[in-house]
């Protein structure tokens, strides 16, 4: 699901907000969507580079860095508090100074003011971006407010968030585990 797509379907819901309007409050909602769930989450590329130095940093080749979700580190995947620990956005601190000087690891990542993610969490996600953004022009003080449904939009999209929120915690897992039932006695 592109931008233009998105834009036609909160349109829809919101006929007389401008289209400059929508398209900002789409971008609004994936930047708090992304920030809040995890939903972008770059992985296979550089994620700390100076790491043998006193002055490692955090980086992302797309988007805004935000959480080191894994580090490949010392020979083996580690998570926060396993060896480092995020500082803030892009800075970290190692127990041990490591060897390597890039790291590689998955890193939860935003875009930045104004811009979308890419397509592949467009497409997972449009919808919720959708609601975020039908949320975001309802309860503006506009002619088009409707607080009533800017309250329904505003609960699907948190349970979007929750949704991938916990998908991002399950590694991006698909399906569900096989529970056995007890029995009713």
């Amino acid at each position: 699901m592109n931008l233009v797509e998105m834009t036609q379907m909160v349109s829809v819901d919101v006929p007389t907000a401008p289209l400059m309007t929508v398209r900002d409050a789409l971008a609004w909602a994936a930047r708090a969507f992304c920030t809040d769930a995890d939903a972008w989450v770059v992985e296979g590329q550089p994620v700390v580079v100076a790491a043998n130095t006193d002055y490692p940093e955090v980086l992302s080749d797309e988007g805004e860095p935000l959480r080191i979700l894994s580090l490949a580190l010392e020979g083996g995947e580690r998570r926060q508090g396993e060896g480092f620990s995020q500082v803030s956005a892009t800075s970290i601190h190692f127990d041990r100074r490591p060897s390597e000087s890039v790291l590689y690891g998955s890193l939860a990542c935003r875009p930045t003011v104004g811009e979308m993610p890419p397509a592949v969490v467009c497409d997972r996600w449009g919808e919720a971006f959708c609601d975020g953004a039908r949320y975001r022009l309802l309860v503006m003080p506009q002619p088009w407010r409707d607080p009533d449904m800017a309250r329904h939009y505003r609960d699907n999209f948190e349970r979007a968030k929750a949704s991938a929120r916990q998908l991002s915690s399950l590694g991006h897992g698909i399906g569900g585990a096989c529970v056995k039932m007890r029995r009713f006695i």
